[in-house]
């Protein structure tokens, strides 16, 4: 009888030792054909043979509901004539694009791809302050890169210098800062004359689909520049708060640095499609790196290289707050006047500080964005109507919209306890009294919920 037992239990254990050996053996089988995929997915999208649906197609016609950029006019009566198109300096002119390596890439953009340098005096000595890249646009030096990288330099601080060196040559040039846009983050630089430069071609990113190529090339950690990142659009549709504005931006999992920021994210054709910015990238965050779509900034960098500043971009000179329910004592939900541009669009239109926007185009207003979105088709010179609340009545007025150019400087007029529309009893907060809050949003340090700026009102 224990030997029949004792049979039995060999018999399960053998059993037992089976199917764990077996099901050992599926999941190494499966380990291997998943690699053996993956290692050819890399590779055909390395080779530009996969991930590339239909981007040959033109330039989408759907009108985009972020980037301001895209409010700028064609043109003005008190300007003169540009002389500057991207379209003759960096304009593709292969109609009959072919995907390329990522090697290929690499060897068409990398000549036109730049380390910049901030340079100053360190106890004596001259020194690099900071670091950035950027990319070459055309042949006489004309070059792009992040606001952040150069607005010291741009001050014009005579204690700082701007310098560049091109990939493979350790030549230091001198150069100048043409302009910058805070509320893009572009800047176009000039690097010295005497010369003609390598200049990469500019593709078009609205025409980009998640899973695409991407690569990046920039100054790494500012000290190893030329360096090369490969990845993948991760998404589009991602938007981002920057200096108090709202900037929409690419996503991608090719990895950007400290010190890439200006430098280019190229796609399978080896063209530029975004500006990559490493100071939006969340710190200890692994495969998330953003760029500025190359479309939004397109007419920044043209009117920067034709007049030094960004013109014709639609301005409406105020800044609004959200006010949520219950956020103080009888408080009514809704976007606020915060404060306005003295002498401003809304000045002028009659906007003051503590009203409701209800509608504008009579669309209702129950967001921030709401009003980025709908002032963003509208360009210099045009009405909106406005349906405000003040004091508990409504009203209609009419704001025509200003270039943001113009208003340069001007000053600010802030919310106060007893301006028209604050109802908030003594004792409470208001969220459009700045004395009681320095984020009017009243979200405390949550950045998701950060009002932006979106109006250029400087506080």
């Amino acid at each position: 009888m224990s030997e029949n037992n004792e049979d039995r239990k060999l018999m399960a254990a053998y059993r037992r030792n089976l199917v764990i050996v077996f099901v050992m053996a599926v999941l190494l089988a499966g380990s291997i054909i998943f690699s053996a995929l993956q290692t050819v997915y890399i590779y055909r999208l390395n080779t530009g043979k996969t991930g590339l649906l239909d981007y040959t197609s033109g330039e989408s016609t759907e009108e985009g509901e972020g980037g301001s950029v895209h409010s700028l006019s064609s043109s003005s009566e008190d300007l003169p004539e540009p002389w500057f198109s991207l379209e003759d300096a960096a304009g593709a002119t292969n109609t009959g694009k072919q995907r390329l390596s990522v090697t290929d890439i690499v060897d068409k953009v990398s000549p036109a791809t730049v380390s910049l340098y901030i340079r100053g005096k360190v106890n004596g000595a001259t020194r690099n302050i900071s670091s950035g890249s950027a990319f070459i646009i055309s042949e006489d030096g004309y070059a792009v890169t992040n606001a952040h990288v150069v607005s010291s330099v741009a001050t014009g601080d005579q204690d700082y210098e701007l310098c560049a060196s091109i990939h493979g040559n350790k030549e230091l040039i001198q150069c100048e800062v043409v302009g910058i846009d805070t509320q893009t983050d572009c800047a176009v630089i000039k690097l010295k004359e005497g010369r003609k430069y390598d200049h990469v071609t500019l593709g078009n990113s609205s025409d980009l689909r998640v899973g695409e190529l991407a690569v990046a090339i920039g100054n790494a950690l500012g000290t190893l520049d030329g360096t090369v990142t490969v990845g993948v659009i991760s998404s589009l549709d991602r938007t981002i708060s920057h200096e108090q504005y709202r900037l929409p931006v690419i996503q991608t999992d090719a990895a950007i640095n400290s010190g890439n920021s200006g430098g280019a994210l190229i796609n399978s054709f080896g063209e530029v499609i975004g500006i990559t910015n490493a100071k939006m990238v969340v710190n200890q965050s692994e495969g998330l790196g953003f760029a500025i779509p190359i479309d939004t900034v397109k007419p920044v960098i043209e009117s920067l290289i034709n007049y030094g500043k960004v013109v014709n971009r639609a301005y409406l000179g105020v800044t609004v707050a959200q006010v949520e329910e219950d956020s103080y004592y009888g408080s009514v939900p809704g976007v606020y006047v915060y404060e306005y541009v003295k002498d401003g669009p809304a000045d002028k239109a009659g906007l003051r500080n503590g009203d409701r926007i209800i509608k504008m185009d009579g669309i209702a207003i129950n967001e921030t964005d709401d009003i980025i979105v709908i002032r963003d088709k509208h360009k210099v010179g045009d009405t909106i109507e406005f349906e405000i609340e003040r004091d508990g009545k409504q009203m209609k007025i009419e704001l025509v919209v200003g270039d943001g150019s113009e208003y340069e400087g001007n000053s600010t007029v802030s919310s106060q306890p007893d301006d028209p529309g604050s109802t908030a009893p003594s004792g409470r907060t208001d969220p459009t009294d700045p004395s009681g809050s320095t984020d009017p949003s009243g979200s405390g340090e949550d950045g998701d919920d950060f009002i932006p700026d979106v109006f250029g009102a400087k506080k």
